[in-house]
């Protein structure tokens, strides 16, 4: 039970559909630089030199029209999601494998061989904690109409980590009463489901999915 804000960024747990799933679908992406530290769990996008990086802002949805001229792209390279990092350490010259890179480990820290794990599966779906109560959404009462929230949009909020955890502070944007999940289409995130027994939290569970165009995979515009 979730009483204080507590994010995670992004935990793969399924596929879309019920399709066969091991949480093996993981590619590793080299590091030659880190100007901001990679945490398990955060959104990872390539740049146009195919470097793996971190982002800052929630991702764009394509814009799908109904006519013609009704139509936005979405954001580029969004490739996954961290799961875990790998590098030599500068001291021990050991490979060791963690959830977290530190900001200029490889820049300045002397770290080498440095790669970056990321879930791909553009059909992934994630657990992600909530921004606030669901309380009243739907006309209900403490979260009684919780499903009001499946099947919205919402963008992704408070990007970064701890460095204690390793883990990513990223959240589903929902507001209070569900007030920020709704039909746009640019949104980064749809709702698939609430987790059970969080829907009276203070800061629910939800199981999420990227919308067309986020994923590099969805989407036709390259790096």
């Amino acid at each position: 039970m979730a009483s204080v804000a507590s994010p995670y960024g992004l935990k793969p747990v399924s596929l879309i559909g019920s399709q066969p799933n091991n949480n093996s679908a993981i590619r590793e992406f080299k590091v030659n630089a880190d100007t901001t530290a990679f945490y398990t769990g955060g959104l990872i996008v390539l740049s146009a030199a195919g470097l793996p990086a971190t982002v800052a802002a929630s991702p764009v949805a394509n814009l799908l029209g109904a006519v013609a001229g009704n139509a936005t792209a979405g954001t580029p390279g969004i490739v996954g999601v961290c799961v875990g990092v790998r590098y030599v350490n500068p001291v021990t010259r050991q490979s060791l494998w963690g959830q977290y890179l530190p900001i200029n480990a490889v820049v300045t820290g002397g770290y080498s061989d440095v790669w970056v794990q990321v879930y791909e599966d553009y059909d992934g779906i994630f657990q992600v904690q909530g921004t606030g109560v669901l309380g009243t959404i739907g006309s209900g009462t403490n979260g009684s109409n919780w499903s009001a929230a499946v099947g919205k949009n919402a963008a992704l909020g408070n990007f970064g980590g701890s460095a204690t955890t390793g883990l990513s502070t990223m959240n589903l944007v929902t507001g209070t009463n569900g007030a920020s999940l709704a039909a746009t289409g640019s949104l980064a995130m749809r709702v698939v489901d609430v987790v059970r027994g969080t829907e009276t939290d203070a800061f629910p569970e939800f199981l999420v999915k990227f919308n067309v165009g986020v994923h590099s995979y969805t989407n036709s515009l390259g790096v």
